[in-house]
């Protein structure tokens, strides 16, 4: 019974910080929903072509954002022990590393043309997308520098900031996009490239909406410039890299089965994108509350309370779960009234609800990988997590979702039993690895600290020098 109510107590902490987060990413991904249902009065064509573009796009973005999520355990483990300077001194490398990082970004997505020649998408497709691709790089530098702020924010509680910012931002998005896209007010009618420039704007609000925050909340933590700490850059790195890694793969595949996708065909392009839309949609949540987790998890070894962390770890995951098995139940519901709000073209809808029927199957998996990331991220595991993703995807779901389509003649529907395949592997493996290392949280003697885990909660871990001190 006592044990019932101690997880019971860490359910609260983990609402209050995950709605929040949810309700943001779920206005993250509201913009490309809203985007979606714009280009979609253009015809499939610019819905495929949005789609492909948004799918290159964010496979290599995910991977630059995926590094900065090293603040995660940083930060929150520094605001636990009461030392909220660090977490601004984090800050302040974590926004080198964004500007850094996103200069490969941005020249990879430059090159798009010669990406969508190269695995032969359909020319009409393509060109849409790279038209649409022409605005949407310049989304990168402010996205990435939005991704640090946010991080750092949240490592210690503050959510409310980056959720105004989100919903202001998407206002303007759908302003500006219906402004652009179809010529409205006397604008020139720019279509899909109207729909790139509209995020772009967006994205600059909501950065300037959050360095307005930062730059206070800095200034109460007492934080003073000390130069370049190559020490913290490397530890960020550290933590980050297999992180960014790990989202690559994941986004990657699901990315790469767009790109697959172009090569069945438009309708099975825009049935994928819908698809994939809704899919993106539910899985916000858990994703939520998987920042949460991992926030609540470093928080709490900062305190110096592993097993509450465990806790947290735990209450996360059945909250996370139970989202997604009510999400299920609503695809096999209603998928084609939910195929119909974003077009009325018959063959993608009846595609479109078999390719529902797969995400209803792997609503649940999806949503115990990404809790069980978060979770691993607050201890500051991030390898494990990166190969989980690279066997699940990359050398089961993929090549299984190939060959049904391609090999089988299964077409589009193959390859979302590919993505169930590869998301039930990884939740599998992530949820046996938490389990382990929640036993390891519970142990308080320095002596047996697993080094997994990090520094012990006992232990200071100076971030100006990189060393453990007692």
């Amino acid at each position: 019974m006592q044990g019932f109510l101690s997880f019971r107590s860490e359910l609260r902490p983990v609402l209050s910080l995950a709605a929040p987060i949810a309700l943001m990413q779920t206005g993250m991904v509201f913009y490309g929903t809203a985007t979606t249902l714009m280009v979609g009065r253009i015809g499939p064509q610019a819905i495929a072509g949005v789609g492909l573009g948004s799918s290159l796009y964010f496979m290599v973005f995910v991977c630059a954002a995926g590094i900065l999520l090293g603040i995660d355990p940083l930060s929150s483990r520094a605001f636990g022990a009461g030392r909220p300077a660090e977490c601004s001194r984090v800050l302040s490398h974590a926004g080198l590393l964004a500007l850094g990082a996103g200069l490969p970004v941005f020249m990879v997505v430059s090159c798009a043309g010669a990406v969508f020649r190269a695995i032969g998408v359909e020319p009409g497709v393509a060109a849409v997308a790279v038209d649409f691709l022409r605005a949407l790089r310049w989304h990168v530098f402010p996205a990435l520098l939005f991704t640090a702020c946010r991080q750092y924010l949240q490592s210690m509680g503050i959510t409310r900031t980056q959720l105004a910012a989100v919903i202001l931002g998407n206002a303007l998005n759908l302003a500006l996009g219906w402004t652009l896209i179809f010529g409205r007010f006397g604008a020139p009618a720019l279509g899909v490239r109207g729909a790139g420039w509209a995020l772009v704007s967006a994205n600059f609000l909501m950065l300037c909406m959050l360095v307005l925050r930062v730059r206070r909340e800095v200034a109460r933590s007492g934080f003073r410039w000390r130069g370049f700490d190559p020490e913290l850059f490397a530890t960020l790195l550290r933590i980050g890299a297999p992180a960014g890694v790990q989202l690559a793969l994941e986004v990657g595949a699901f990315s790469a089965g767009t790109l697959l996708m172009g090569r069945i065909g438009a309708t099975a392009t825009a049935a994928h994108q819908i698809a994939l839309n809704l899919a993106s949609l539910t899985f916000m949540v858990p994703l939520g509350i998987s920042h949460a987790a991992s926030v609540l998890v470093g928080q709490g070894i900062g305190r110096g309370k592993p097993t509450s962390s465990a806790r947290a770890g735990w209450a996360a995951l059945a909250m996370g779960c139970c989202f997604m098995a009510l999400m299920s139940a609503v695809f096999l519901s209603a998928p084609a009234a939910l195929a119909r709000l974003y077009t009325r073209d018959a063959a993608v809808v009846e595609l479109c609800v078999s390719l529902l029927a797969a995400a209803a199957a792997f609503q649940v998996f999806d949503g115990v990988q990404a809790v069980m990331t978060g979770a691993l991220r607050g201890m500051g595991e991030t390898r494990i997590p990166m190969a989980a993703n690279l066997f699940g995807h990359w050398m089961l779901g993929l090549p299984v979702g190939a060959l049904l389509a391609f090999g089988l003649g299964v077409g589009a529907l193959g390859i979302w039993i590919g993505f169930c395949l590869g998301l039930a592997a990884v939740a599998a493996s992530l949820l046996l690895v938490w389990r382990v290392r929640s036993r390891d949280l519970g142990r308080r003697d320095p002596g047996q600290w697993p080094r997994s885990l990090g520094p012990h909660p006992e232990e200071a871990f100076d971030l100006a020098g990189g060393e453990l001190r007692p």
